[in-house]
């Protein structure tokens, strides 16, 4: 299948990887970003084994592993600093050469960014839509420029315009749980274990970044909309989780509120189909997941490695689109509605249903703990293609 240009819409996470490995095999394309400039916000964002390894074959995890440092545990605690579960990550994992990592977001996208040429990337591109010409696709955006391309693929987020173009199905799914994030130096002891300290309704991350940093998150129940002003956030949230272990209302108090991030939790219901006649959709565009198992951003890594390969080895868009689906959906649905389901648990107010969530994680084996985690983490992107000849 001859492809002239692939048209990415969105620079994010997901995007950039796209780019890498369309670059990687030959392919042509661009990336069409709405921000006036590449960059991106945000806190933590987990690099689980399936995602590495995905960086591994484009090339690039030795810069992306210099950004934290390999995880060993994961844990699950009480408020009081009980701990109700303790699974080790690393194990089976160092034998394959593979590890987990917690990095911040904003230096994997600088990191992912510096392998693309910069002529491949437009910023201040906001798609408006897009139209199909025969065998070509054109989009369209809000400065009044326009792209033509062979297919368009929408990696533009939960709020995607490709996916709404397509599928239009509404607003995201609220969870009834917002979500603070920020990142501290600190002192810290725990270097290596991936923490989740819960409470009634209400929950707190530790993810160690290495050298002296700590990515934390704080979900809670509230009302959809409900945003804290940046001034009154550490306020807000020491009181919330006052007296919990781990020195967590310390760390929350030395952290500048203009670096404490608010975002609801949602997603959405997967879809039956990603793709239409020449568009179809990557990461958070096709399957916004809540992020209460770290994988967001490592499916959306996964999704371009598939579609560069479907895009390689089918000899029609429409076959492509198939395979990419077939290898894809399956997988990216059961994390979203899995996810889905944990968030439920961590909603429990009732002092009894706590009780009873903690007694639950308690009971539940190691071993089983530990199989579930690899269910997600043991996944295999596949190959990169050899490159193609057009």
């Amino acid at each position: 299948m001859k492809i002239d240009k692939v048209l990415i819409v969105g620079g994010g996470i997901g995007g950039l990887t796209f780019g890498l490995t369309l670059r990687r095999v030959g392919i042509p394309f661009e990336i069409f970003e709405r921000a006036p400039e590449l960059k991106e916000v945000g806190a933590g964002v987990g690099l689980w084994a399936n995602a590495v390894r995905v960086l591994d074959r484009l090339g690039v995890a030795g810069e992306i592993r210099a950004l934290g440092q390999p995880l060993k545990w994961g844990e699950i605690a009480n408020w009081k600093g009980r701990v109700l579960s303790r699974t080790d990550i690393s194990e089976n994992l160092e034998k394959r050469d593979a590890a987990c990592y917690v990095v911040h977001r904003a230096e994997l996208h600088a990191a992912l960014a510096r392998q693309l040429p910069g002529e491949t990337i437009k910023t201040d591109h906001e798609c408006t839509g897009f139209e199909a010409d025969g065998g070509r696709v054109i989009v369209h955006f809000k400065n009044g420029a326009t792209a033509e391309g062979t297919l368009v693929v929408g990696a533009d987020g939960l709020n995607s315009m490709i996916r709404r173009q397509l599928w239009d199905d509404g607003r995201p799914r609220y969870s009834d749980q917002t979500c603070f994030r920020a990142v501290v130096e600190t002192d810290y002891a725990d270097t290596d274990v991936l923490r989740e300290v819960q409470g009634a309704g209400r929950r707190f991350g530790l993810c160690p970044l290495g050298k002296g940093r700590l990515y934390w998150f704080a979900a809670l129940n509230a009302a959809e909309g409900r945003m804290i002003p940046f001034a009154d956030r550490p306020r807000f949230l020491t009181g919330r989780y006052a007296g919990w272990a781990y020195r967590i209302p310390e760390l929350i108090a030395a952290t500048a509120p203009e670096k404490i991030i608010q975002n609801d939790l949602v997603d959405r219901v997967p879809l039956e189909k990603w793709s239409a006649g020449r568009a179809t959709l990557l990461g958070d565009a096709a399957h916004p997941t809540t992020p209460n198992f770290g994988q967001g951003a490592c499916m959306a890594i996964e999704d371009a490695l598939v579609l560069t390969r479907a895009l390689v080895e089918n000899d029609r868009l429409s076959a492509a689109f198939e395979a990419y689906e077939a290898a894809r959906r399956p997988r990216t649905s059961a994390i979203v509605n899995d996810s889905w389901k944990f968030g439920r648990l961590a909603r429990w107010e009732n002092p009894l249903a706590v009780g009873l969530r903690e007694t639950l994680v308690r009971l539940t084996p190691d071993s089983v703990t530990a199989k579930m985690l690899r269910r997600q983490i043991d996944y295999d992107a596949g190959p990169l293609p050899a490159a193609v000849r057009q």
